[in-house]
Parts: C-alpha cells; structure tokens; sequence
C-alpha cells in the first residue's frame, strides 16, 4: 500500500515509551498488557483514526514491540501514522475478541497473567476473552500506562506548545464576535473558523459557548440564544495538533460588570493564579487543591464548584480532552507532582440560573515550578 508515513512522534520516542512500560509490566509481575482505548493505543503504536467503535487492540508483552489488531478496513490508517512494521488484521465478518484471543496466543501467551484494560471493553468481551484463554489468569491493568503518560515528553509539550497557540488565538476571535444583539452560535462561528484556520486538527470536543442564564449551567452550550447586555458568555475549548491539546475556559461580560459579576470572577482568578505559584514538583496535589481552593472558601456558599482544582491534558478523543490518568489536583489525592506533568486548571464558578465566571490555564509542571502553555490573561473581559 502506497502510503505516506505522517508520525506524530520520532520511533525513538514511541521506543523509550514502550520501554517504560516494559519496566512496568515486570515491577507488577505481569507478562504482558493488553489495551483496546485510542488513547492508550495511540500513545504506544501511534495507530490514530476517527473509527472509535470498530475494537482494536495492542498487545505489549514485556521485552517486546506492541502487537496491534485492527479491522482490515483501517489499514490505510496504519501504514499512515503508525511505526510498527506491521498489524494484524480481522475481517468485517470476524469476530474481534476471537482475533485478539489468537494474537495473543500466537505472541506466546497461553499462560501466564495479563493485565487487560478492562473499562475501555465491555463485561461480555471480557468474559468472552477468558473463556477464549483458560490458561490465562487476567486483571485489571490499569497503572500500568497510564502513569507513564502522566509525565510528558519534550516532544509532546511542543505539541501542547503549539496546541495553546490556536487555543489563544482562537480565544481571541470569541471575544472580537461577542456582541449585543449578536447569537451565541456566531461566537461558537467564529471560534471554529479561527482554529481551522489556525491549523488545528479535528478537536476532540467543544468548543463551548454559553451566553446569560446558561452560563451558570455545568456543560451548556450555544442554542441559539441572542446575547444582551450583561450577559456573561463562557468560552471553553481547545486548538488541537496531532491529537494533542490545551483547553482553555474565559469568560467575558457585554458591558460593566456588576459588583457580584466582579467578585466571582476575582476569586475565579485568584484560584488559578493561587495554584500556578503552589505548583512545583514534589508538592502534593492535596496541598495545590488547597491553595486554589482558599480564595474561593469566602464565597464558596453562593456559588457552585467542582472541588476539582486540576486534571491531566494531553491527548484527546472524543468525547472529552480530560485524561484519564487517576491523577487530579483535588483534596483526597496526596500524590506529589513531577516534572512534565500538564493540566487544565477549571477555576469553575457559577450562580446556578444567574451566571457563571470560568477561567484556567493549561499548566506545564517545570523543574522549578510552574509554566502556563496558553497566555491569554485569566480575567473577566468586558466588551
């Protein structure tokens, strides 16, 4: 098949991440790992395509490179983005647990114990996956990659790098849109048109833009409505390259502000300017929660808040740009931060059926403390 190789990263790179988690799989005494999500997929092999409900798998025993299983319908999405040499393939007529069963055997793992990642499958494949393996003992794999990815590479901050560019600029072109009389969807317009005309990839949700009343709703969005003054309007998105993003959360007013508009949104900004002059390695994200969380204490009971101070970004699918890696800077969570490590810092505050004003940053954790990827400033716009 005559097509061109378009990696996201270097082979070296997809090497020292399979090495890594090599060294895992033998600290937890398994012979192998077997995974089905994209994410994690595309972080080991760079398999990368927009089919998220044909199954898949990579299988990564411990001294060896990933075994992929695709449908033969995405081999043209293999030989494009991925650095292994060669997949295995299943037919539209064959049933793909029975094709990940044999792979598995073929690789030399008729016994043995395999860590599987069981919630991006459902109970009856992984019922059916044991059945297929008698002389497998399976368990739930997760940690076994995912802490691997919480710590980013030079080369995937430079995809975030150029992520948080777009995410900026096409922040910008939200506020220029904002406008009395003007729809909420010709802000959600002109976002879109500014990060695909920026470059960006396919973004893996969003964006986000929720005028008035509906802005003090968790996870609205554009309906429709027309914007007047006093409105607060939300903006959440990401620009997104190679897969990679850097989301962002600003809120603007049509108009001066009222006194209550300014004191959610002062204390909006403080958490997050409070939690990038905390973070640094070896804090403990229990203590960063803390920090964001003390200019908020004053008028937490007039507001709505998630409690959740921070969560891993990087690679994003659908339906979401969080990643799921077990880590986030929330109270109950006393694991310390490490260099490399990138998160979007959702200062969320919202009067439930008023308004909400929500800021963040996606925040690098450098050697000495805190670097923000996207630059716009964190604050209440006025228009």
């Amino acid at each position: 098949m005559n097509v061109p190789k378009e990696l996201a990263f270097s082979a070296g790179e997809y090497r020292r991440r399979v090495h890594l988690v090599h060294s895992r799989l033998r600290q937890r005494g398994l012979d192998a790992i077997v995974l089905f999500g994209p994410h994690n997929i595309h972080y080991l092999t760079g398999m990368d395509s927009e089919n998220l409900f044909d199954p898949q798998a990579c299988i990564l025993t411990a001294d060896a490179d990933p075994v992929l299983v695709i449908l033969d319908f995405e081999l043209g999405r293999f030989e494009n983005s991925s650095w292994l040499a060669k997949p295995v393939l299943y037919g539209s007529f064959d049933d793909p647990v029975t094709a990940f069963a044999g792979a598995i055997d073929a690789a030399g793992l008729s016994r043995g114990r395999i860590g599987i990642e069981q919630r991006a499958i459902n109970a009856q494949q992984s019922e059916q996956l044991a059945r297929l393996l008698p002389g497998v003992l399976l368990e739930d794999g997760l940690g076994i990659v995912e802490p691997v990815r919480l710590v980013k590479s030079t080369e995937e901050i430079a995809l975030i790098r150029r992520a948080a560019a777009m995410t900026d600029k096409a922040v910008a072109a939200g506020f220029a849109a904002i406008s009395e009389g003007h729809r909420d969807y010709e802000v959600a317009a002109a976002i879109t048109a500014a990060l695909y005309g920026g470059g960006s990839h396919l973004p893996c949700w969003g964006p986000i833009v929720a005028s008035g009343y509906r802005s003090g709703l968790a996870h609205s969005a554009h309906n429709g409505r027309v914007m007047r003054t006093g409105d607060v309007v939300f903006l959440e998105l990401t620009g997104q390259h190679q897969r990679y993003t850097a989301p962002l959360m600003r809120s603007a007013v049509i108009g001066r502000a009222s006194a209550e508009q300014r004191r959610i949104a002062d204390a909006s900004a403080a958490a997050v300017e409070a939690i990038l002059g905390t973070a640094r390695p070896g804090v403990e994200a229990r203590e960063i929660a803390k920090a964001g969380l003390a200019p908020i204490e004053p008028i937490e009971s007039t507001v709505v808040f998630h409690h959740n101070f921070g969560y891993p970004v990087g690679l994003g699918y659908p339906p979401s740009w969080i990643e799921m890696l077990g880590f986030f800077l929330r109270a109950d969570n006393p694991a310390p931060l490490q260099p490399g490590m990138v998160f979007h810092l959702p200062m969320s505050l919202r009067v439930a059926g008023s308004f909400g004003v929500c800021l963040s940053h996606t925040m690098l954790v450098t050697e000495t403390g805190a670097e923000t990827l996207t630059r716009s400033p964190a604050k209440l716009i006025e228009i």
